[in-house]
């Protein structure tokens, strides 16, 4: 019996001194709010958009032909003009009407509320005189109108959309070399559909 009380005694002295420890340890420092910390670490609308995006390239395997950053009206989806439609064309390939669909459904997630979808056609500096496009401006506006148009078939509201053309005039890079001759590597990069998702309250500002 003395042996067994002797047991618990010491097993008490353990517990009082750990209970003493707490009591003497500093609490929580007041100054750090952890809801006002949670906030500062929360990843934006857009932010979420945009990985949700990456994720789609990856398993489709579209690196180099679709690729997307955060600009400070809102999120900049970039769309190689090769991987959307046949030379010449304005119909947008089967093969990649599945990717903008899911492009539209991440869009659609952001909210119709608080965000506006400009749809920008861009060609290079080639020429094309052809009786459905008689130049780049006809080409790159019917590339924009039928992007914008897939989207609003599949959600998007018509009044968040906007379908814009630019021709050639706003290159991603030059077109030519320094005496004029053609970079098709640049040429190519230039053909493309720009889908800006912009914040109202950027575009109000």
């Amino acid at each position: 019996m003395f042996s067994a009380s002797k047991i618990n005694e010491e097993k008490y002295d353990l517990v009082a001194q750990s209970i003493n420890q707490g009591f003497d340890s500093p609490g929580p420092d007041a100054s750090v709010n952890p809801t006002s910390a949670t906030a500062d670490n929360a990843v934006s609308p857009l932010e979420d958009a945009k990985a949700k995006f990456d994720e789609l390239v990856l398993e489709k395997n579209l690196e180099g032909e679709m690729s997307a950053s955060l600009s400070p009206y809102g999120l900049k989806i970039e769309l190689a003009s090769s991987s959307l439609f046949n030379s010449g064309s304005a119909d947008v390939k089967g093969s990649m009407q599945s990717s903008l669909v899911d492009l539209s459904g991440i869009i659609q997630g952001l909210g119709e509320n608080d965000y506006i979808v400009e749809v920008e056609g861009h060609t290079d500096n080639v020429p094309i005189r052809t009786r459905q496009f008689p130049s780049n401006w006809e080409l790159s506006s019917l590339r924009a109108v039928n992007v914008a148009r897939l989207f609003e078939k599949v959600g998007v509201k018509k009044d968040q959309l906007s379908a814009i053309a630019y021709a050639d005039t706003r290159p991603k890079l030059p077109n030519t070399d320094e005496i004029g001759n053609a970079i098709p590597a640049n040429q190519g990069a230039n053909r493309r559909v720009v889908v800006h998702v912009k914040k109202l309250s950027a575009v109000n500002d």
